[in-house]
């Protein structure tokens, strides 16, 4: 990857703020088909290593809170948001003081329902982030936004989790499951009017890979879980199970339940 100028310098003064955005416009890789998420975590690591004044923290919720229409979703524009969403990510479990906690979830959590699949992908990644160095912080996060939860916002919390690096944690990685049960339970009460949003089929989708990272954790009881789940007759329920069952963190090393999910699914549609 090309070298870039430290981002200390570039983020150091008000009088460096347009050259920052520029550098980070110009090697956004927008438009296209995938942003430079290297040079975003790169932006992000080097953030989360300053001490920022107020200003500097000022930008970074400004920028995180960019509308869609001064930065549409495949532009150079929103790659900006989407660095800035990611250092508070990393910000968050540097020792933030609570205001700024608060302040940085609360950019984390509008952006899990932005409309811009960036920007929500972004969210995610902050969640990740924050869990990569404090796990009890991430968890606290997903107990306080689960209750009366968006579709969006239980999308964003799947996605977040489902990642290898916080999972090594063997408890954690139950508390994920576990979190998955209840995002499967939440669908299976929507209402069909529900069902048709599109933020209900960006969840399904999410869910559609993120319950096999689970599973392939906590092998028994993530079993047991698909097992149960394949046997409700619940149409976007067996999709998800379905598309898990794909997966080959599942099919190379857990073949046999696999099968046995497969045949509960097939029982259960033909009944």
């Amino acid at each position: 990857m090309r070298s870039f100028p430290a981002f200390g310098i570039l983020f150091g003064s008000r009088g460096t703020l347009q050259q920052l955005r520029t550098l980070l416009e110009e090697n956004s890789g927008l438009p296209g088909p995938r942003a430079n998420l290297e040079l975003a975590c790169s932006f992000a690591a080097a953030v989360a290593r300053m001490h920022l004044e107020e200003w500097q923290w000022d930008f970074l919720l400004e920028a995180a809170r960019t509308s869609p229409t001064k930065a549409p979703v495949n532009t150079p524009e929103v790659y900006v948001p989407l660095c800035a969403l990611l250092a508070l990510g990393a910000l968050y479990g540097t020792g933030l003081p609570r205001p700024r906690r608060r302040a940085a979830l609360s950019a984390i959590k509008a952006a899990a329902s932005d409309s811009r699949w960036r920007l929500r992908e972004a969210a995610a990644m902050a969640l990740q982030l924050i869990g990569e160095q404090d796990l009890e912080a991430l968890r606290s996060i997903v107990i306080d936004w689960l209750p009366g939860a968006s579709a969006l916002e239980m999308r964003a919390v799947a996605a977040g989790l489902a990642h290898p690096p916080i999972l090594s944690n063997e408890e954690f990685a139950g508390f994920c499951l576990e979190t998955a049960r209840g995002i499967l339970s939440s669908i299976s009460r929507m209402d069909a009017k529900s069902r048709k949003q599109e933020s209900f089929k960006v969840l399904r989708q999410g869910m559609g890979y993120a319950l096999s990272v689970f599973v392939s954790k906590r092998p028994g009881e993530g079993f047991t879980l698909m097992r149960k789940s394949a046997a409700v007759r619940d149409a976007d329920i067996a999709w998800i199970v379905r598309e898990n069952l794909k997966k080959k963190r599942l099919t190379e090393h857990f073949a046999k339940d696999v099968e046995q999910v497969a045949l509960i699914l097939e029982e259960a549609n033909a009944g």
